[in-house]
């Protein structure tokens, strides 16, 4: 079997949890779902087809990102590996604070965080570009280890980190990230080739 030429990606984001919907800032505190969110996801799954059977499901070790992934292991075959460095994006001390306080404390901060959220890093968190690098290396690494000649291969993650993927996915320069954030939840089909894959490893190595 010959390495592959390209993959097909099926991405969902994982659903809201209690902070979530209170409008507090969520990165690596670890919450399960709401009723809602377990829903939109069961909902998302039950909605998607894919073509071809997914060979491999990568998520972090969070438990509502393991929930969701393990409901799109549709049969034996399918392997599910969950992988620490894809967890969420760290917000520092800005976890678990009401969108309003923050605003109320902090407003230039807060409103530069509004419009230009990848170039904002919280106090002792973690910049967006950092969480791409650790999140895309982490996926890449994954799955050039799949084998055949177009695998099909399910990445499941929490929002922000959902996001930041997406974006490198759809090789997008402007995210538009509260605008995606906003999105229902659903599975995502996005066909990823292998020089994509290629040109990012190059350019890490330079970087490095």
């Amino acid at each position: 079997m010959g390495k592959p030429i390209g993959y097909t990606v099926h991405l969902l984001k994982v659903g809201e949890t209690s902070w979530d919907a209170d409008s507090r800032i969520i990165g690596l505190t670890d919450l399960p779902m709401t009723e809602s969110g377990s829903e939109s996801v069961v909902n998302a799954i039950r909605n998607f087809n894919p073509q071809n059977p997914i060979s491999l499901v990568l998520t972090s070790t969070e438990e509502s990102a393991v929930w969701s992934a393990k409901h799109l292991v549709s049969s034996q075959e399918t392997k599910l590996k969950s992988i620490d460095s894809l967890s969420n994006i760290g917000m520092g001390l800005w976890e678990g604070v009401l969108r309003s306080d923050l605003e109320e404390r902090c407003p230039s901060a807060y409103h530069q965080w509004q419009e230009t959220p990848e170039r904002i890093a919280p106090p002792e968190g973690e910049s967006f570009y950092d969480a791409q690098d650790r999140l895309v290396t982490s996926i890449t690494k994954a799955i050039l280890k799949t084998k055949g000649e177009n695998p099909s291969i399910a990445i499941v993650l929490r929002p922000w980190a959902w996001v930041i993927v997406r974006c490198w996915l759809n090789d997008q320069k402007i995210c538009n990230i509260w605008t995606q954030l906003d999105e229902p939840v659903q599975v995502e089909t996005i066909e990823l080739m292998k020089s994509q894959i290629d040109s990012y490893q190059i350019r890490t190595k330079a970087s490095a």
